[in-house]
């Protein structure tokens, strides 16, 4: 039959899309902190860490009752089941064992060709050439699927596809958000990492720790240094008056984050008081917030050896030590012309910023360097400026005393290689942590150190705090305690979080739900033995999977899933079957069938692209910018990229502006950047299906999958075109009945197109149209294709 026309229909061809819970899972951040409150007092307490030790609150019971998210991982012994001859993996003895206690059982085998596009697009967000189906297709040979999972998994595009799973865990985005948005130059260096480092299978305990700990673990590695973007991932008020309290915000939203992001725990419920729910205390909350707090944000860093930069260090201190009095006295001289410039500014920030101002760069503490980061972009002053308000006799004592400190620059220590990268280090000094009453920074009461949540680091463990130990010197150590932890065996919650993730990225639906909450607001999971074996043989493996048996390898949680015969069966069910089916798993959470799923809104324009022939495989670099819809937002609106080639890249490196989504991606669900995505939405709306039948650039794709027909077979008929069309969309050959249809199609567009020429009324032509053929067969063709790029069929997958 042929394909059903528009996205309005797509709820009646999936029987409702399973019916399932459709909401993004994000991050609790309900308790975010925007009293503005500018006590001087209290800001002094905070810089200088002298606030009085009032009583602390009391913290939520760590006592975790045997919660099962809480229990340290143990592998579990695969079941019995009746169906033996039907496990390829041991997933499938978890998934059979629970279906046959339900009295049902997997679904036969998907066909040959509806696996390869459901791999392909699983692991590549792409469709499957032509060329890659017929040569899957005539490959009867054993281990013919296991090849294909292979091939994929090698492929380049593996690590834009799930580097982008990664990037909507962790909020990226290219701008920092809030009022201003602006760019953040950058940012794009660790959305490249993250993209390498999926496509290099680097282990996930290492992946961990180069995030939030590069520099201080890896200090000889770029990539672990660019890497520690993550830290400096949080949105921001670029133009905020209240710096102490943005850089509370951003402390807040990095230890939620992480609490999410690696732990599936909602920490951020906590930040104003005990967890309503689960065993995480207000105390919890700081103590995890207190690995952060001398974090300063860098454009440049060093990469070298330790023993290189433990020297480098040493070396410093000393030019420093014996520069401090003549770099002070110019300090002292340019910050009092610059207080003079600044002097309708002054009663914006307190003074506490203005003496983190009028210190020299390398004799900052951590908080002020913090608090220099948020201000000194909102204040430029010109040395211009700043000379012509300086006395004469300071400006030329100035310019002598410069000129002496320029002849000991020679002698200034050169830092070992530096990688230009939106990185992080700690500051000297790293400042106390204190738990806020109410959340409030004006609040301060007792001092925390670092550690870790009670009910998670074991009875042993729970009110000790964290063992930080520098790994070198110049190195505070708090972030690689934090790291370390977070991989450590013993900890209950790391591998099942991220197991659960690339399950969901597979099936649609985690084991658990909420990827990104495992406390008891989240139902339990639906196979927890399966996750806890999962967890258990990713970090110890026991199954040999593609010749590999690493552990902490994605790739191989890839292979053991993919390869299991609960992810190879149809989606499609007998009436009979379904009928059963419907009364005792009506939701589908026991996978008696594949799970039905609509493309992701980056799949769905990647695809527009491969079909049409104008995909640009080019690999990493900065964001780019594609053409907007007419007459969208002016103050919005970015300057298109001026090549073309650019403009067609993957969607994954489009530039990702907190306040401009993409307005395609975005009709599709494309996730609120400022936010931890734990599951995007999947939406079915009316803009959906007027973007992809009416845009500008949608029809601008059916031209060029038009063109690309018409090229390689320009001497076909109506059947040889809808032959060849449907192997590049839908990655079959058309029935019967649908050339039929196409073929009638074809014909009255063909006739409307010559009608609408000889009363000079434009028509849409396909790309490069060779002359000889006829304009109206033609403009009939761009019809056809764009009927084609708005099917279901196309957007959804089986």
């Amino acid at each position: 039959m042929f394909p059903r026309f528009g996205l309005f229909a797509m709820l009646h061809v999936t029987g409702g899309c399973e019916s399932q819970d459709r909401r993004c899972f994000v991050q609790h951040a309900a308790h975010r902190t925007t009293k503005r409150l500018a006590a001087a007092g209290c800001l002094a307490a905070l810089i200088a860490s002298a606030a009085a030790n009032l009583p602390a609150a009391e913290p939520a019971s760590a006592d975790s009752g045997g919660y099962w998210a809480y229990r340290t991982v143990q592998r579990p012994a695969s079941p019995a089941v009746n169906n033996a001859a039907g496990v390829q993996t041991p997933v499938d003895a978890f998934v059979l064992a629970r279906l046959e206690a339900a009295g049902l059982t997997l679904a036969p085998a998907a066909e040959k060709r509806v696996l390869l596009r459901r791999a392909t697009f699983d692991l590549l967000g792409l469709p499957p050439t032509p060329d890659e189906t017929d040569q899957f297709l005539a490959d009867d040979t054993p281990g013919a699927y296991e090849r294909l999972v292979e091939r994929l998994l090698a492929s380049p595009h593996y690590g834009e596809r799930w580097g982008r799973i990664w990037l909507d865990a962790v909020r990226f985005a290219d701008s920092a958000g809030y009022n201003a948005d602006p760019v953040r130059p950058l940012a794009y260096k660790y959305r490249d990492y993250v993209i390498a480092a999926f496509n290099r299978d680097v282990p996930y305990d290492r992946f961990v720790q180069e995030q939030l700990a590069g520099d201080e673990l890896f200090p000889e590695s770029a990539d672990a240094v660019i890497a520690t973007g993550f830290n400096r991932l949080p949105p921001d008020e670029s133009n905020a008056s209240d710096v102490l309290l943005a850089r509370q915000d951003m402390l807040n939203d990095l230890t939620a984050t992480v609490g999410a992001v690696f732990l599936a725990q909602s920490m951020g419920c906590a930040q104003c008081h005990d967890h309503k729910f689960d065993a995480i205390s207000q105390r919890d909350f700081y103590r995890l917030q207190a690995f952060f707090a001398g974090v300063i944000p860098v454009d440049a860093a060093p990469v070298a050896p330790a023993d290189r930069q433990v020297e480098f260090e040493r070396r410093l201190g000393e030019w420093l030590t014996g520069t401090a009095a003549l770099r002070s006295e110019i300090a002292n001289i340019e910050w009092a012309a610059r207080g003079a410039a600044w002097k309708e500014k002054r009663a914006r920030f307190p003074e506490v910023v203005w003496q983190a101002m009028a210190t020299p760069v390398e004799d900052r503490t951590a908080v002020q360097h913090q608090l220099c980061f948020y201000t000194e972009r909102q204040i430029d002053v010109k040395e211009s400026q700043m000379l012509a308000i300086m006395p004469p006799e300071q400006r030329e004592r100035r310019a002598q005393l410069r000129a002496d400190l320029a002849r000991l620059l020679d002698s200034r220590p050169q830092p070992p290689e530096m990688v230009q990268a939106m990185a992080c280090q700690d500051g000297r000094n790293t400042p106390i942590t204190h738990l806020l009453a109410g959340g409030s920074y004006t609040k301060p009461l007792s001092e925390v150190a670092p550690g870790f949540p009670a009910a998670l680091a074991g009875a042993d463990r729970a009110e000790t705090d964290a063992a930080v130990v520098a790994p070198r010197p110049g190195t505070v150590g708090r972030r690689a305690a934090l790291a370390r932890w977070l991989v450590a065996p013993d900890n209950p919650l790391t591998a099942r979080v991220l197991v659960n993730r690339v399950w969901q990225g597979h099936f649609g639906q985690g084991l658990v739900e909420n990827a990104n909450d495992f406390g008891v607001q989240t139902r339990p999971p639906t196979h927890p033995d399966l996750l806890d074996w999962l967890a258990a043989e990713f970090v110890e493996p026991t199954v040999p999977t593609g010749n590999s048996a690493a552990p902490w390898s994605i790739k191989r949680l890839h292979r053991l899933m993919m390869l299991s015969a609960t992810y190879r069966q149809a989606a499609e069910a007998t009436a009979a079957r379904s009928q059963q089916a419907a009364i005792a798993d009506p939701d589908n959470h026991w996978y008696w069938r594949f799970p039905r799923r609509r493309l992701e809104a980056e799949s769905v324009r990647d695809a527009l692209l491969a079909v049409s022939g104008l995909l640009n495989p080019q690999m990493f670099g900065p964001g780019v910018r594609p053409e907007l819809p007419p007459n969208f937002s002016s103050r919005e609106a970015w300057p298109v990229s001026k090549d073309l080639a650019d403009r067609q890249r993957r969607s994954i490196y489009i530039l990702v502006k907190r306040n401009l989504p993409y307005p395609l991606l975005e009709a599709f669900d494309f996730p609120d950047a400022h936010e931890s995505c734990a599951r995007r939405q999947v939406t079915t709306t009316a803009p959906q299906a007027l973007m992809l039948m009416n845009s500008e650039m949608v029809l601008h794709y059916a031209q060029a999958f038009a063109g690309r027909l018409l090229a390689d077979n320009p001497h076909a008929g109506a059947e040889a075109l809808t032959l060849a069309a449907y192997r590049l969309a839908f990655c079959r050959e058309p029935t019967a009945d649908e050339i039929d249809a196409a073929t009638a199609f074809l014909d009255r567009q063909r006739g409307r197109a010559a009608d609408r020429m000889a009363a000079g009324e434009p028509v849409l032509l396909p790309r490069g149209l060779p002359k000889f053929l006829d304009p109206a067969m033609a403009a009939s063709v761009v019809d056809f294709c764009h009927v084609l790029l708005n099917a279901n069929e196309f957007v959804y997958l089986d």
